[in-house]
């Protein structure tokens, strides 16, 4: 005889939603492309603000450096979410976005963020023609604009329970 589900459901998600793409290889294909997208955007955007020189060729210089550096960002946000998760010892719900839970994502975020800045200042520009203030303003701004927020949405939003 079949038994009936007991109609409880499991909603604790060790990582945000959107980091499932680490276990469905085909949503790189859209991420990847967005994520490129987007940080050519900022960079370019950036470059036009402060009427930098030759934006094409630095575009060029550092593109992918600043690509691959944002990823390498977000995942150690990711990977401090999961380090607290596991230092904390308690049940972090991550579909409901009680008053404490953004204080454990505030740090993550942050920490992307700072990754970012640093990165791009001495590796994605290092090897441009661009002087120090100018590498400062860059760095800066993609870390600002392109800092993983989206930790900060709450999966109940997403899964609609």
């Amino acid at each position: 005889m079949a038994q009936k589900p007991s109609g409880v459901r499991v909603y604790n998600v060790l990582f945000p939603v959107y980091m499932i793409f680490l276990f469905f290889p085909a949503t790189w294909l859209v991420i990847l492309p967005f994520n490129f997208a987007f940080d050519s955007l900022v960079l370019w955007l950036a470059m036009r603000h402060w009427q930098m020189q030759d934006k094409k060729g630095l575009w060029k210089k550092s593109i992918l450096r600043v690509w691959l550096f944002g990823f390498t960002a977000d995942l150690a946000g990711a990977g401090l979410i999961v380090l607290l998760y596991f230092v904390t010892n308690s049940l972090m719900d991550f579909t409901d976005f009680t008053t404490w839970e953004p204080l454990l994502v505030l740090p993550c975020v942050a920490l992307a963020g700072w990754l970012i800045y640093l990165l791009d200042k001495k590796w994605a520009f290092g090897k441009t023609a661009l002087d120090a203030v100018q590498r400062h303003k860059l760095a800066l701004a993609l870390a600002i604009f392109t800092a993983p927020y989206t930790m900060l949405i709450p999966t109940r939003l997403l899964y609609r329970f």
